[in-house]
């Protein structure tokens, strides 16, 4: 019990820290929707299940400690960051419309928020190294190994949970109603965020 009183502390603290992915939910649910953001907060979920199974299967060591590989794994996550943040800084004012197609347009959005989360999280090289971190020191090595990925289900259904309510906070109608004047400039600050997570990204040094 205390260590999953202590996995799960951690893991929120890390979790609701802010970071690229709260910055592509946050960008998902301005400039698409709630649908959209929720969509995103499956996808960042999807993700640190993956994180988790590259761990578990023991290939989290070999990328933290393969310099080729962790550097591409860098460039390609930062260059999707400010990819994604270019975006962002491009928004402009929408006046709301309905559609004929409105239903179609929504799936569509979802797809594309669903992946940003996805690939945002699955490139992120620093979350592969949080992961290998928390399951080699928090965890103990008579932890079964069903029990760790229970562990992992769980962290990933907290990284869902939190994203979806960040999602409804700033889609909710008083929300909505207060900053949708505003969506645009936010949608762009939040663009410009992903750009300097991109650009610290890249810049930040090798891991031994």
């Amino acid at each position: 019990m205390t260590e999953f009183i202590i996995l799960t502390l951690v893991a929120a603290l890390m979790i609701i820290s802010p970071g690229p992915d709260f910055a592509i939910v946050v960008k998902n649910s301005l400039s698409n929707g709630r649908s959209s953001g929720v969509y995103a907060a499956f996808g960042i979920g999807l993700a640190n299940l993956c994180h988790v199974a590259v761990n578990l299967l023991g290939i989290g060591v070999i990328i933290a400690k393969s310099v080729v590989v962790f550097t591409g794994m860098k460039i390609l996550g930062a260059a999707y960051l400010i990819y994604l943040g270019y975006k962002g800084l491009r928004a402009k004012r929408v006046e709301p419309r309905v559609t004929a197609d409105e239903e179609v347009a929504a799936v569509a959005q979802g797809k594309k928020g669903f992946y940003s989360g996805l690939f945002t999280s699955l490139l992120n090289p620093k979350v592969y190294l949080f992961f290998l971190s928390f399951f080699s020191v928090f965890l103990s090595s008579t932890t079964p190994f069903l029990t760790q990925v229970g562990y992992g289900f769980w962290i990933s259904f907290m990284a869902l949970l939190w994203f979806t309510l960040v999602a409804i906070f700033f889609t909710s109608p008083v929300i909505g109603q207060k900053i949708e004047s505003l969506k645009h400039w936010l949608e762009r600050f939040t663009g410009g965020v992903l750009v300097l997570l991109g650009l610290k990204l890249i810049s930040s040094e090798m891991v031994e």
